[in-house]
C-alpha cells in the first residue's frame, strides 16, 4: 500500500512505505517548517522504533539540530514535553494501534500540537526544498531525557480536577493491559505514586505486542481474563502510544470505546460546567450529557488535529474521539490515556459506584461500524444518502453526518484507504444494521 499521509502524520509498513529515504524527506521538510531550537524526540516500542530514531537523529544533527531524545515514551508524553521543555518541535515514532509491522512520524510544533494539514499537503506536493546541511563544525548535538514521565505525570496528578485522595484511598483494584507498548511507561509510576493497588499484562515494553494492538472489544480478553482472575473493580487498556483508553468492568465485559470519552466528560463536567468539542463519529450521547449540565456540543472532522483546533476556538473544558481518546486542554490539548484513566478513577472513588452501575445509568445506544470500497465520486454518493434518510440534523464538513431521532448516520471517504466508512447509531441493531444495508445500497448503486 502507498504511505499514508495525513494530519495524524505519515504511517505505513517499514521496508515498504516506510524507508530511510522517506524518513530523511520527512524530517528536512519538519525542519524547515519549524522555528530554530531543539527538538524533542520519543518512540513507542516497536521493534522498528530504534532503528528510525538512530536516522532522525543523524539527519537532525547534520541539519545542524540538537536533539533531545526522550526514548520510549507515549505520543501524549512528547506532545506534552515538546512545550514543556521549550523545544521547537517533538517526533514521535509510533504507527499508533496498527500492527507491529508498520510503523509511523508524528510532528509536533512549538505549541505541542500536531502539524496542520497545510503541511502535509505540501510535503505530497514536493514544496518544500533541497536541505541545507551543516558544516563539520556546526554539526547538533545529542542528549538524553528522562524525565518526561514525571513532567507528564505531574501535570496530570496536579489537575484540580483529579481526586488524588479519593483516589488513594478507594479500596480498588485495577488491572491493566498495555499490550507491549508504550502506555506503561507513564502508567505504572502513575499508578504507584497514588498508591493504588494493580495488576498488569503487557508491561514488558519489548515492542512485541500480546494481542491486535487497537484497543476494541475483541482485542480486550486477555484484560478481561486478568479481571477475573484477581478480582479488580475495572480494566484499563493502551493502544501503543498510549492515547486511547479503554474499559472493562468488574463483570469483565468491555464498555465499549465511547464510554472512555463520556465517563470523562462526566466527571468533569460535575466539577466545571463547560462546553465539550467531538467529531462526528462520536456517540450522541455527548449530547445527552451536555443537556443535563446545560453546556454545549461542538462537533469537527474526525481526527485528533481538528478537535484539538476547535477546543481553542472555542475555549471548551474537554473533548475528544469516540475511539477512547480524551482531551482536556489544562492538562495539554491531545488525546491523553493519562487523564482519562484518573479522571474515571476518580469518578468511581467518588460515586463508590462500580462501572457497570454508572455505565448502565445512560440511555442504551448501539453503534455499529462498517466498510465498503469507494467507486463513485463521494458528491454523487453524498446527495443520494441526504435524498433517502430522514433526519432532523445535517453537517457536511467530512462526508456527510445526519442526526437522527435515534442517533445517527454518518459516511464518509476514508483518509488513509480507498473505502467508505459507514457508522450508524441508534436503539436498537436490528435497525442500525437495516440503515447500513441500505446505505451500502446506496453506495452501490449511485
Amino acid at each position: 500500500m502507498p504511505l499514508a499521509l495525513s494530519i495524524s502524520g505519515a504511517r505505513g509498513i517499514i521496508g515498504e512505505d516506510i524507508t530511510p529515504q522517506i524518513i530523511q524527506n520527512i524530517v528536512c521538510a519538519f525542519h524547515k517548517f519549524i522555528p530554530d531550537g531543539p527538538i524533542l524526540l520519543g518512540r513507542d516500542t516497536r521493534q522498528s522504533g530504534k532503528a528510525i530514531s538512530q536516522i532522525i537523529i543523524g539527519v537532525l544533527k547534520l541539519l545542524g539540530r540538537d536533539v533531545i531524545d526522550a526514548g520510549i515514551n507515549p505520543t501524549p508524553t512528547i506532545c506534552l514535553c515538546t512545550k514543556e521543555l521549550g523545544c521547537a518541535g517533538g517526533i514521535a515514532i509510533t504507527a499508533s494501534h496498527n500492527p507491529a509491522q508498520w510503523n509511523g512520524i508524528k510532528l509536533i510544533g512549538p505549541d505541542g500540537l500536531f502539524l496542520p494539514a497545510s503541511f502535509w499537503q505540501d510535503f505530497s506536493d514536493n514544496k518544500y526544498d533541497e536541505p541545507v546541511w551543516a558544516s563539520f563544525n556546526r554539526i547538533g548535538n545529542e542528549t538524553v531525557n528522562v524525565d518526561c514521565p514525571k513532567i507528564h505525570i505531574d501535570k496530570v496528578l496536579h489537575h484540580p480536577s483529579i481526586n488524588v485522595d479519593a483516589i488513594r484511598n478507594f479500596s480498588t483494584r485495577v488491572a491493566y493491559d498495555g499490550v507491549g507498548g508504550a502506555g506503561p511507561a507513564i502508567i505504572i509510576p502513575m499508578l504507584e505514586r497514588i498508591g493504588i493497588h494493580f495488576d498488569a499484562i503487557g508491561n514488558n515494553m519489548n515492542g512485541e505486542f500480546i494481542h491486535p494492538p487497537e484497543p476494541i472489544p475483541e482485542n480486550l480478553g486477555m484484560l478481561a481474563q486478568l479481571v477475573k482472575e484477581t478480582s479488580a473493580q475495572i480494566g484499563f487498556a493502551t493502544d501503543p502510544d498510549a492515547d486511547r483508553l479503554a474499559l472493562v468492568d468488574e463483570n469483565a465485559n468491555s464498555v465499549g470505546e465511547e464510554f472512555t470519552l463520556l465517563l470523562s466528560i462526566y466527571y468533569i463536567l460535575s466539577k466545571n460546567k463547560g462546553d465539550i468539542v467531538v467529531n462526528l463519529s462520536t456517540t450522541t450521547l455527548v449530547e445527552y450529557l451536555a443537556e443535563n449540565f446545560g453546556v454545549n456540543v461542538f462537533r469537527t472532522k474526525v481526527g485528533e488535529y481538528w478537535v484539538s483546533k476547535k477546543i481553542a476556538e472555542t475555549g471548551a473544558i474537554i473533548g475528544g474521539e469516540g475511539n477512547g481518546g480524551v482531551i482536556i486542554p489544562t492538562i495539554h490539548p491531545v488525546r491523553d490515556a493519562a487523564i482519562a484513566m484518573v479522571s474515571i478513577l476518580s469518578l468511581l472513588a467518588e460515586t463508590g459506584k462500580q462501572l457497570s452501575k454508572i455505565v448502565s445509568e445512560f440511555p442504551k445506544k448501539v453503534m455499529i461500524k462498517d466498510k465498503i470500497e469507494r467507486c463513485p465520486e463521494f458528491s454523487q454518493i453524498a446527495e443520494s444518502i441526504v435524498n433517502e434518510f430522514d433526519y432532523i440534523e445535517i453537517n457536511t464538513i467530512d462526508g456527510v453526518w445526519l442526526r437522527t431521532q435515534d442517533g445517527f448516520i454518518h459516511i464518509r471517504p476514508s483518509n488513509t484507504e480507498p473505502i467508505i466508512r459507514i457508522i450508524v447509531e441508534g436503539e436498537h441493531t436490528v435497525e442500525v444494521k437495516k440503515i447500513i444495508r441500505k446505505a451500502k445500497s446506496i453506495i452501490k448503486n449511485t
